[in-house]
């Protein structure tokens, strides 16, 4: 599906650096942080699970919608 929208050498491009990243984060210890940053505390919330619940949301509302 990808080749119908780019060519086939960025393709191959996108699958070496992502072999590449695969390799860094299971052999080289490579780690991934995720930071929210905010001029007041209350702008965002102490933990990220809104985001699962929104996810869970989206969920249920696309399987309503294939029903």
């Amino acid at each position: 599906k990808a080749v119908e929208l780019y060519d086939e050498r960025f393709c191959r491009m996108w699958e070496f650096y992502l072999i590449g990243c695969e390799i860094s984060f299971r052999y080289m210890g490579q780690m991934v942080f995720q930071i929210q940053i905010a001029k007041r505390q209350d702008a965002v919330p102490l933990t990220r699970d809104y985001i699962t619940d929104w996810e869970r949301r989206l969920s249920q509302v696309e399987k309503k919608a294939a029903e």
